[in-house]
């Protein structure tokens, strides 16, 4: 049996449906009052549950032989520190602890990649706190690291482009970016699962396509059909209002750590991830052109990731 958290958001949903193709037996932690229309249409095995709360989930990890950890706190929910730590340090911890009760063969896990410039924001210090504790935890792992979901691209940038035509940018224009279809990544996380070059291996992802900001912006033109632009922020002028939120809010979202985290671009070498995984990626624009003919795309907010 197969376990996977975070099934309800776009990249947990694309993982339930590879299982599903590949006809592997599956079974979902879900929230109560979670979407699971997406998964009911899929058969999968469905267990209401927070990993948060180490009881609700005592008993998902019977019989399980992989664990799947793909949820996560949405960056762009505006959240607080503390529900960092609560959602993905105390999720992930609950669900390291009852892996090892329920001795699983393989534990997967999705980290983001650069954690070195997420120095000051509290997310990324806890998604390397849960890499460091799955490395000496005796499970036998893989950890994804991943640069950009093409989701997040289409559903923050994507739809304030459409809106407004225009969006703030901390990147520089010379910066580069390779967002990854939910799909290929998905398909990596799969294969990680009996892969052994995958074994105890950090992985970083990225999608095939590679875009200066620059040269994402003409693509949102050419895919929405108009001139949107760019307003590039200089880092000092970010990094000074960062600062003002973070005085009158208490470092309550900890936005200078948010700029870093999003300063620098978002790319890297995709050599070990073609050596480990046979994927053929598929093309962001083309993602792009059919996300915005989709009927959902007026609908979709950053909540509806998950």
């Amino acid at each position: 049996m197969n376990v996977l958290i975070g099934a309800t958001g776009f990249l947990g949903g694309a993982v339930a449906e590879e299982m599903a193709r590949r006809d592997l037996p599956l079974r979902c932690l879900i929230r109560t009052g979670a979407d699971i229309s997406r998964l009911q249409k899929l058969g999968v095995e469905l267990h209401e549950g927070d990993a948060r709360d180490l009881d609700s989930v005592a008993n998902v990890l019977e019989g399980a032989d992989t664990v799947i950890s793909s949820f996560t706190t949405r960056i762009f929910q505006r959240p607080k520190a503390l529900d960092f730590w609560q959602n993905d340090y105390q999720g992930n911890l609950n669900l390291i602890q009852l892996a090892k009760e329920h001795k699983v063969k393989k534990f997967i896990f999705v980290s983001y990649w650069g954690l070195a410039k997420f120095g000051d924001f509290e997310h990324g210090k806890i998604k390397k706190t849960v890499e460091d504790l799955l490395q000496v935890s005796g499970l036998d792992y893989t950890i994804f690291r991943v640069t950009t979901l093409a989701t997040d691209m289409s559903v923050l940038l994507g739809n304030s482009l459409k809106r407004r035509g225009w969006s703030p940018m901390f990147m520089k224009r010379e910066e580069k970016v390779r967002p990854i279809l939910p799909d290929d990544l998905a398909r990596c996380m799969v294969d990680a699962i009996d892969n052994r070059k995958a074994s105890n291996t950090i992985v970083e992802v990225a999608g095939e396509e590679e875009y200066t900001f620059l040269e994402l912006r003409d693509l949102f033109s050419q895919v929405l059909g108009k001139k949107v632009r760019f307003i590039f922020i200089p880092s000092p002028v970010a990094y000074f209002i960062a600062g003002l939120v973070d005085n009158f809010t208490g470092r309550a979202y900890n936005a200078k750590g948010l700029v870093s985290a999003f300063t620098g671009g978002s790319t890297c070498d995709i050599s070990q991830m073609k050596e480990i995984f046979s994927v053929q990626q598929g093309s962001f624009a083309k993602y792009l052109e059919d996300y915005f003919k989709s009927p959902l795309t007026s609908v979709l907010s950053p909540e509806g990731i998950g």
